[in-house]
């Protein structure tokens, strides 16, 4: 995602970087400071951010002020002279950053799911306020479609969805697949975490949470379909019966510039794919397959900190597979077992957000255990 970003700001004159953040690799993001002009950076990492100070000077950075650690993000993020923050922090990780965003008036273009989901109702003021522009092909879709319309008038909306890696897998097939193939997402270049989830449909779950806080929809006006083309984006279905779709190649530069731009939209780097030609194929998601796919619904219609209780359990879970500890099956009975025992609390503060996120991953370690020892 930073990559891509950095791909549409350089090719776009009116667009001006004054801050990057990243985790660890301090030396990429000080060869992005010295090509972009950039007068600090951030790194997540405090070893990082010490390395990159001892090297800034053979890169003729010495002028470069370097942030550490998360309060170095965080300062980031909040910066006087920001207008717009791109925030792409997967994970519960992200959840301070987005409400220092926002809590320091900037306009946030939002890629980090995670963290709306986690604090969708803290950050729900800022939302009504327009401070919110999604990045995420689908809710950015919507976006665009719910454009100029009386939101008063929308009647349900459809996320797309490719289908993920194992969209062809029998149940039987699953059980066997590797984190290797799970990472062979056949549309879309993604991180391992979200390639993942898009192979369990828990990408949409997540997706599902994200519209509810994004668009003040309810659950049952959500719906998701299988689009293997990755054209159509999502859908908007307006009272009168007429519906509205997004169409565009699947390249993450054009929701990043849209919203970047926002509201003007700018000349693409992406190169035009010409008139679109072909079949456009929907299905209705295979529940019995890709079962994690309920559990959005489930979690968002309990409320309260149940979507940050999933979200928290995914992550844990999606490394354990990925490090060969539990089998892909069993992404969607682990967290199954951890939302029902979920007792949902009101999400009034980052306080009690980051309580049932510990409370959530120590007790997804104790339902991999248990697995482990059957």
């Amino acid at each position: 995602m930073g990559m891509q970003a950095l791909e549409v700001i350089q090719a776009s004159p009116d667009l001006k970087v004054i801050g990057l953040a990243a985790g660890r690799n301090w030396c990429r993001i000080l060869e992005q400071a010295r090509t972009l002009g950039v007068p600090k950076v951030a790194l997540w990492d405090v070893q990082a951010a010490a390395d990159a100070e001892r090297n800034k000077a053979s890169m003729k950075l010495e002028d470069l002020e370097i942030l550490s650690g998360q309060d170095g993000v965080e300062q980031l993020a909040s910066l006087p002279d920001a207008h717009t923050v791109l925030h792409a922090v997967p994970g519960f990780l992200g959840v301070k950053l987005l409400l220092r965003s926002l809590e320091s008036g900037k306009r946030v273009a939002l890629a980090g799911k995670e963290a709306l989901v986690s604090a969708g109702d803290l950050v729900a003021r800022y939302v009504q306020k327009a401070m919110v522009l999604p990045v995420d092909s689908e809710h950015s879709a919507v976006f665009q479609c719910m454009h100029g319309e009386n939101p008063q008038a929308v009647d349900y909306i459809t996320l797309t969805a490719s289908g993920g890696a194992f969209r062809d897998l029998s149940k039987d097939e699953l059980s066997r697949v590797t984190p290797a193939q799970a990472l062979k997402h056949p549309t879309w270049r993604m991180g391992p975490k979200i390639t993942v989830d898009s192979a369990t449909l828990f990408n949409k779950t997540l997706e599902v949470m994200e519209a509810h806080y994004l668009f003040g929809l309810p659950y049952d006006k959500i719906k998701v379909v299988i689009h293997r083309e990755s054209i159509v984006h999502s859908m908007v279905t307006f009272k009168d019966g007429s519906t509205k779709a997004q169409l565009a190649p699947p390249d993450m530069r054009l929701p990043i510039a849209y919203a970047l731009n926002y509201p003007e939209r700018k000349t693409s780097i992406v190169k035009d794919t010409g008139a679109f030609a072909g079949t456009l194929t929907f299905q209705e998601p295979d529940l019995e397959r890709f079962p994690c796919l309920s559990l959005g619904y489930e979690a968002g219609q309990l409320g309260g900190t149940a979507p940050c209780v999933l979200s928290a359990a995914d992550e844990i879970v999606v490394e354990a597979f990925l490090s060969g500890e539990v089998k892909f099956t069993e992404i969607y009975t682990i967290l199954k077992a951890v939302l029902d025992r979920c007792q949902p609390k009101p999400a009034t503060s980052v306080d009690v957000l980051e309580q049932e996120a510990k409370r959530a991953a120590s007790e997804t370690r104790k339902v991999i255990e248990k697995l482990a020892r059957r």
